[in-house]
């Protein structure tokens, strides 16, 4: 039952999206419902799986034999789990958008670009190839390029939108090309054939695909160095950052490095190198995007670069796996999951207070706890999450990924996942104390702030909810992944609870000090970090690295390309045709000059030709009229002899003879 049902989750808005632009043309408001319902029944499907999914068959394969190709459906508890994760989110955001969308232009593209994504991400996370897996992965880079882009009279967005297909562009590659290098050895895309045969593949080769395949993962996951697009994706309506880019899109990479793992199998042991490296690109990530969440006033910023930190969390847990039966690749899908609410629940009410206020400046806010007070209290549960408190579902999580990074012996890796622990708290507590804390800023004042519509706290209340009720389940969510790992509230008592709270006071306490209790230190602290500052404001210059470094030197290049094309190719060939043009104008000339004195030659040739034949016939008829003149003579002597009878026949003969002579005369004449 499950594999029919697996087909319907993605099918069903996929299709369905394609009805929008119809049900948009009898009422607006029946397209909007239109589109919740169907991200609704999706979400029950997907939810259906999680009771009717039996272990012993973890994987269903369907044939086109018309078509000559394989699709097909792969069930096992990691697929399940996202796909529940990404329909309940497509719901969530579809509910939100009622409120929070409502009045804008281009509703119809909106709400079919939603649907569309929440088929693409559903297919892509339940596909049992490689082949149909690249090409959902191709239909949710497009619907994320359209739905950044959906502003699309503001450059800023159109820019952004471009910046996101470019960049991820480049994993998207690096993946085709792992999935070409596999299917070279295997001669197949399945799921199932590969995890069966991948033993076969010799490790120089899979260490290859793996690199490649990690190179995807960092580009959808927005991990450094390719991170930056997804600070610019904040251009996007905050309902489409809370779907794309919290919950589902950017979480890609993650479920594909998870993914590859289990089809790694044993031969994982052979390519551990490829793990450290995957450790490592999540903890430098990691700090990197923490101390430029604390850096940056905007709002939805700060929440890009949580977001892009607490993948490297993910990551770095995944690094520490070595194999799929580890406790490194269970916490890095947990705090997968975790992370989808808190930071989901973050955008949701960011959309609330942008929605309220007008801006993204945290600069201009200000005393938002009065006007908005669910919306602090939310925000409240936000802050625990995000520090990895219980009773949180994040506190187990972080607490695995701590302890799968200590047990893999990188010690130096955990410290700095602990120091960006730190951070995140004080980015965390630094946002609550600008935006709702502080009094209240000029700008505020003049406004006329108000709670978020109910429309939308609804769902963000469902996320608040859910960020609490599953840290005390989080043993059945181990249970369900077959990860064989004890998780209960024994762990709120263990020693590395003090250390949790120690690390979290260092990054609280001066935060506390600086934003709280003594704000006029920051001005003269900025002055006196101020290289510091700068580089953090400008983002480490990855931005400027790519636009006036690598994209410059690209312009560059292509230039030296043009003057080399212009110079071998243009005018090489310009030279040699000028020269063949010269060649064929000199041979015009003499072919000219020859047919004008062809006819001339030609002429002469003709008239001495004639004279000479004048002469020849001058002469002949000269010796023919000798020889008529004396045959003439002979026969009038014998004419004289001849009897008178046959006088008569001599008569008509010199007649006839005198006729051919003057005939011949005239003949001569009309030369």
């Amino acid at each position: 039952m499950s594999y029919y049902i697996a087909w319907l989750v993605w099918l069903i808005p996929a299709v369905s999206s394609l009805f929008v632009p119809v049900i948009a043309r009898l009422s607006s408001k029946a397209r909007d419902y239109f589109a919740v319902a169907i991200s609704l029944i999706s979400m029950l499907l997907a939810f259906s799986m999680l009771f009717s999914y039996h272990a012993d068959c973890d994987e269903t394969t369907y044939w086109i034999p018309c078509l000559g190709i394989q699709a097909g459906v792969y069930l096992d508890p990691l697929s399940i789990l996202l796909a529940c994760l990404v329909t309940f989110f497509g719901f969530i955001i579809a509910v939100y958008s009622l409120g929070y969308m409502v009045g804008e232009d281009g509703l119809t593209r909106y709400y079919f670009f939603i649907l569309l994504f929440i088929g693409s991400m559903t297919g892509l996370v339940l596909s049992d190839n490689f082949l149909q897996f690249f090409i959902f992965w191709e239909m949710v880079g497009l619907c994320s390029y359209s739905l950044v882009s959906f502003w699309y009279k503001r450059p800023e967005s159109v820019r952004s939108g471009a910046k996101v297909l470019l960049m991820t562009r480049i994993g998207d590659i690096c993946l085709l090309a792992g999935i070409c290098l596999l299917y070279a050895y295997i001669g197949s895309f399945s799921f199932h054939k590969i995890a069966q045969d991948i033993s076969v593949i010799p490790s120089s080769v899979l260490m290859t695909v793996a690199l490649l395949i990690l190179g995807g993962a960092i580009a959808k996951s927005a991990q450094l160095p390719l991170h930056t697009w997804l600070y610019s994706a904040m251009e996007a309506p905050t309902s489409v950052s809370a779907l794309l880019h919290s919950a589902t899109m950017v979480k890609a990479g993650v479920y594909l490095l998870a993914r590859f793992t289990l089809l790694l199998g044993p031969s994982a042991a052979t390519i551990s190198t490829w793990f450290l490296i995957i450790q490592w690109v999540g903890v430098i990530t990691a700090f990197t995007a923490a101390t430029l969440a604390i850096s940056t006033p905007d709002i939805k910023g700060v929440a890009a670069y949580s977001t892009i930190s607490q993948i490297g969390f993910m990551f770095a847990a995944l690094g520490a796996a070595g194999n799929a039966l580890s406790s490194g690749w269970f916490a890095g899908v947990l705090h997968l999951l975790s992370h989808a609410f808190f930071q989901g629940l973050d955008f949701l009410l960011i959309g609330g207070i942008v929605h309220a206020v007008k801006t993204r400046d945290m600069r201009l806010m200000g005393g938002l706890r009065d006007a908005m007070p669910v919306t602090f209290a939310l925000s409240l549960i936000v802050t625990l999450a995000k520090a990895g408190l219980p009773p949180m579902i994040s506190f187990f999580s972080k607490e695995l990924i701590f302890q799968s990074v200590i047990e893999s012996g990188n010690i130096y890796a955990a410290i700095i996942l602990y120091g960006s622990t730190a951070i995140t708290f004080a980015y965390t507590l630094r946002v609550m104390f600008l935006v709702y804390i502080r009094e209240k800023s000029d700008y505020v004042k003049e406004s006329h702030v108000h709670e978020a519509p109910k429309i939308m706290l609804f769902p963000a209340l469902m996320l608040a909810a859910l960020c609490i009720i599953l840290g005390p389940i989080a043993g059945w969510i181990s249970q369900f992944m077959k990860a064989s790992i004890e998780l209960g509230f024994n762990e709120i008592l263990s020693p590395s609870i003090i250390i949790l709270l120690g690390v979290l006071a260092l990054g609280g306490v001066p935060t506390y000090f600086a934003y709280c209790k003594k704000p006029n230190v920051l001005p003269d602290l900025r002055r006196t970090l101020n290289p510091l500052v700068n580089i953090l404001s400008h983002g480490y210059f990855f931005d400027f690295l790519y636009e006036r470094v690598v994209a410059f030197g690209a312009l560059m290049f292509s230039k030296g390309l043009k003057r080399l094309e212009d110079c071998v190719f243009m005018r090489v060939p310009y030279a040699f045709s000028s020269a063949i043009n010269k060649l064929a104008v000199s041979v015009q000339g003499y072919m000219e000059e020859f047919f004008n004195i062809l006819p001339q030659i030609f002429a002469s040739g003709i008239t001495g030709t004639a004279h000479k034949t004048r002469r020849y016939l001058d002469a002949l008829m000269d010796n023919l009229s000798n020889l008529v003149a004396r045959k003439t003579v002979e026969v009038s002597s014998k004419a004289r002899r001849v009897h008178s009878s046959s006088l008569n026949a001599y008569i008509a003969a010199i007649i006839i003879g005198f006729l051919i002579l003057a005939i011949l005369l005239m003949i001569t004449m009309l030369r």
